[in-house]
């Protein structure tokens, strides 16, 4: 079902926006064609252009309130209506006509800010890396220049309703206290309220703001402000179940606890071959047969789990990881990395195959690194320890930032140790 919906007055704008939200795991398509029954109802997010920048305000308003008629459902937690980074085009007609086409008494909370790109607000005034906003290259645009720096002025312009403007020094006290201006301001009947943000950490604090004020709202931003309250919503609502599970190690905890999960939960289980991962003229046709087969199990597995393994599993016999070493002519680290390579790249494949995942375990220092490297992370933002040496935390960058992620030690836990890491991936414990 689609979930959460994107009205840009640009194609860029629309792409820009569905490439940020990706990062969540969600699936997102940027349409060309506006047709209700063509509409692909499996896409999580779904963006629209309306190409009307440079249009007359009357003109405006129709496009974007017949894209809204269009894009409108019951099942759609967020309605996003994307502005330019420099605040071009026709802002209060499009509010206008999302606010009047839902027509459910909602309010409308502008994060015109793009911290990521040099676009910050500050005292109601947009400045560009720097630069105050008309004195930018927004200024000098040929099609729809803006003649002013400071965002209510630009909101106000054919605008209906009343509206405000909050300050960083009211951001700056925290979540409670702009929870409780957006509640006055609501029963104040303010149509639009247009926040400060000069960090991406005012924007989470709006973010905690909103969501917790339980208004209904839609959204009006760039991006970044969508892509927080989308990420917020997933975790505070449990959207996402699925769990990808990569285990490569070989110890005897790892294999009593891994077969505890699988009694337990039922993965559905992809066996990877460390012997095809190690030799060189199997090694693709492995990692391709093996992604091929999780994306399978993604449709069919029940409670949404997919454990990736190399691990020998019903007694099995463990690899003879010296004689394979010698037969390949490399020492035993090097065969060691190719099995966590391997499982790194299945993995990654799984993870940006287009599935929404709630986030991924792994077992295993050198596959958690070699995750790290194929999805170009630059780290892993440790929020707390689930059980000694299993750490809970989300990845920095790269093509799934903020994707939760659980990285135990192939030697610690209990047998119910990946239970409690995979309930934690899963919500069953908040943030």
């Amino acid at each position: 079902m689609n979930r959460f919906v994107i009205v840009a007055d640009d194609l860029t704008g629309a792409n820009a926006t569905c490439s940020m939200i990706k990062k969540t795991g969600l699936q997102t398509a940027s349409l060309m064609v506006l047709d209700k029954k063509k509409i692909p109802k499996d896409i999580d997010v779904l963006a629209a252009s309306t190409g009307s920048r440079a249009m007359e305000p009357e003109e405006t308003y129709d496009r974007v309130r017949q894209t809204i008629r269009t894009l409108k459902s019951k099942d759609v937690l967020v309605y996003n209506k994307r502005t330019d980074s420099t605040l071009r085009g026709n802002l209060g007609p499009e509010i206008n006509a999302v606010l009047d086409e839902l027509g459910d008494d909602r309010m409308a909370i502008a994060v015109p800010a793009y911290p990521d790109t040099g676009r910050i607000v500050f005292n109601g005034e947009m400045l560009v890396n720097g630069v105050l906003l008309e004195n930018s290259d927004a200024g000098r645009d040929a099609k729809a220049p803006v003649d002013s720096s400071n965002v209510e002025y630009l909101f106000s312009k054919n605008f209906k309703g009343k509206m405000r403007s909050v300050f960083l020094k009211d951001i700056s006290k925290g979540p409670k206290h702009i929870e409780k201006i957006i509640k006055e301001e609501k029963k104040k009947g303010t149509r639009l309220l247009i926040f400060d943000s000069v960090t991406n950490n005012d924007i989470s604090i709006i973010t905690k703001a909103v969501f917790s004020s339980k208004v209904d709202c839609i959204l009006v931003d760039p991006g970044p402000f969508t892509l927080s309250m989308i990420r917020e919503s997933l975790d505070k609502g449990n959207q996402m179940n699925k769990v990808l599970m990569t285990v490569g190690s070989v110890t005897d905890a790892t294999i009593e606890q891994l077969e505890e999960f699988i009694r337990s939960y039922d993965p559905y289980i992809v066996n990877v071959s460390p012997m095809k991962l190690i030799e060189s003229n199997t090694r693709k046709e492995e990692i391709e047969r093996a992604v091929q087969d999780a994306k399978w199990g993604i449709a069919d597995a029940h409670n949404g789990i997919i454990l990736l393994t190399t691990t020998p599993l019903h007694n099995e016999g463990k690899l003879d990881l010296k004689t394979v070493a010698q037969r390949n002519d490399m020492d035993i680290d090097d065969a060691s990395l190719f099995i966590s390579t391997g499982l790194a790249e299945i993995s990654k494949e799984v993870l940006l195959n287009g599935e929404s995942f709630a986030g991924i375990f792994v077992s295993g220092g050198d596959i958690t690194v070699a995750l790290c490297e194929q999805l170009e992370a630059i780290g892993v933002e440790i929020k707390e320890e689930i059980i000694p040496l299993a750490a809970y935390g989300r990845l920095i960058g790269g093509e799934m930032d903020n994707l939760r992620i659980i990285s135990k030690g192939g030697m610690v836990g209990d047998k119910d140790a990946m239970e409690i890491c995979v309930e934690r991936l899963r919500g069953e414990m908040t943030d």
